[in-house]
């Protein structure tokens, strides 16, 4: 068999290895009529069914042609083609003529396409790559690329056509300059005007932009979802209608037409921590048992100030009591009305912060001992925004119960891990900066120096209100409990153990969250 028709049968039962392609590109360049018949016996393969099939079906039969090689007997595909061909009479070889110099650029398209650069990795925040992936930034990503990772944030420049970042775990393919393929993963993209009419490709379904900014989420269970934050969508689930959406619509699908609801835009990371630059400023509360019912506080950059931390207690609980920690003691908390103060007011307005700490959650934990660990910030029944709090969350309208929470009055992010287990956790919770900070956008969650992954968002503006609060940082209390405010409903006081409290007015990164986990070091 001529080797360029091997070729080209095999491309059309399935794919080409990349040296492969290199040869069949190498051969079309110098045997026009190798084009000619790959046109033709494309046409008798495809065209008849490609008249009949929808906007999915083709972009899947495209894909597969890029898909990795699969073993065939090739002498007997290509002998099949023939005799189909002659099956099929003159008629079928005088309508390949007519469209083979249009399918000729078609291929040379695919062939291009595939080798070219089609984004760019521009940055890797805290990412851990599946097992044969890897990747750097700056690195350009070539069409047919896969991408999987098992947790964190990849931010990719979509050559020119728009910026989109990935939130794992995440499984996508590059696919195209305006296609990709997204298994599994949330990605957000905000489009160019070159990159209208971008596609991702989806196992349920394809989602056509059509101007500015949009969401596309897919599950575990395949469950896909769509939200348009700033312009339109076109929407096509598998076996449904195609669906127009338009800013705040958004579409959940799994099969047939799907379910429409208010689209919700803080369930994306929409940028990803600027760099920092210098140590941040830092408090640190050891929890060693707290000698005399205080525990000092070890301050850089805060300036004077009695920021110790002063054990109390109110109704019918006990001040904290000592336990063994991490490193060195710590502090238990009775759930009933045992606290702990600080004269720090805490770090206010839009500013950047980092809380790390160390706590237990009893395996017998109850909504009533949830609100809240580390808080501060003056709370109102209007001060919406202005409070920052991090909890077990008791809320399950809110979020899975007994995952982590960080709360701003109005808005919430909730983490996915299970702490009811009676065992010590590192938790890290970063606020980065941004021009308008939002609890549902640009908040980092990590355990156990880990990038946790978000179960449920509500934005919120943070502006967190310490001018004027009537009390500091407070360890074990709800904020809604503090003097002169009425309760939450969801009890008040926490119950667990706490260790090494840490407060820094920046975003520390994932390797300065993992020296605190592991050596109680602060950056420096």
């Amino acid at each position: 068999m001529n080797p360029g028709d091997e070729l080209v049968a095999r491309l059309l039962a399935g794919g080409l290895a990349k040296g492969e392609r290199a040869e069949l590109l190498r051969l079309l360049e110098v045997d026009p009529e190798l084009g000619s018949r790959l046109g033709g016996q494309a046409l008798v393969e495809g065209l008849l069914g490609v008249l009949m099939e929808d906007e999915l079906s083709a972009a899947r039969r495209c894909g597969r042609w890029m898909e990795v090689l699969r073993e065939a007997d090739r002498e007997d595909f290509v002998a099949g083609v023939a005799g189909r061909i002659r099956r099929r009479g003159r008629w079928i070889q005088a309508l390949a003529a007519a469209v083979v110099l249009l399918f000729g650029v078609g291929v040379w398209a695919i062939f291009s396409e595939e080798s070219a650069v089609v984004a760019r990795l521009v940055r890797l925040e805290n990412l851990r790559w599946a097992k044969g992936t890897s990747g750097a930034e700056g690195e350009g990503v070539r069409a047919g690329t896969r991408l999987r990772f098992d947790s964190g944030l990849v931010e990719l420049d979509v050559e020119g056509k728009g910026r989109m970042i990935v939130e794992g775990p995440a499984d996508l393919e590059l696919a195209g300059p305006l296609r990709t393929v997204l298994r599994r993963g949330r990605m957000i993209m905000r489009v160019t005007p070159a990159g209208h009419g971008y596609r991702v490709e989806t196992p349920k379904g394809v989602v056509v932009d059509l101007g500015t900014e949009f969401g596309v989420a897919v599950g575990e269970a395949e469950e896909v979802e769509t939200h348009v934050i700033e312009g339109e969508v076109e929407a096509i689930p598998e076996g449904g209608r195609k669906v127009l959406l338009r800013k705040n619509d958004a579409l959940r699908f799994s099969g047939g037409d799907g379910e429409r609801f208010v689209a919700d835009g803080g369930s994306f990371y929409t940028a990803l921590p600027p760099a920092r630059v210098g140590a941040p400023r830092m408090l640190h509360w050891p929890l060693e048992g707290a000698s005399g019912g205080r525990d000092q506080a070890r301050v850089s950059g805060f300036g004077a100030g009695d920021f110790d931390m002063v054990l109390g207690s109110v109704e019918a609980g006990f001040p904290p009591s000592r336990v063994a920690g991490v490193f060195g003691g710590g502090l238990s908390f009775d759930g009933r009305g045992g606290f702990a103060e600080s004269g720090f007011p805490g770090i206010g307005g839009q500013e950047p912060r980092t809380v790390s700490f160390w706590v237990k959650v009893p395996r017998d934990f109850s909504v009533d001992e949830g609100f809240g660990i580390v808080s501060w910030g003056e709370f109102g029944q209007r001060n919406f925004g202005e409070v920052w709090q991090i909890s077990i969350n008791p809320v399950e309208q809110e979020g899975p119960i007994g995952r982590l929470r960080v709360g701003a009055h109005g808005g919430q992010v909730v983490g996915v891990s299970d702490l009811r287990d009676g065992r010590w956790h590192h938790v890290a919770v970063v606020l980065y900066q941004a021009s308008q900070p939002d609890i549902g956008k640009h908040v980092l969650l990590y355990l156990d120096g880990e990038l946790e992954p978000i179960s449920r968002r509500a934005l919120q503006q943070v502006n967190t209100r310490v001018e004027g609060a009537a009390h500091g940082v407070l360890l074990g209390r709800d904020i809604a409990r503090s003097p002169g405010a009425t309760s939450s409903g969801n009890g008040g006081f926490f119950r667990g153990a706490l260790d090494e409290v840490f407060l820094f007015a920046g975003a520390l990164s994932r390797d300065e969250i993992r020296a605190l986990r592991d050596r109680n070091e602060p950056p420096r």
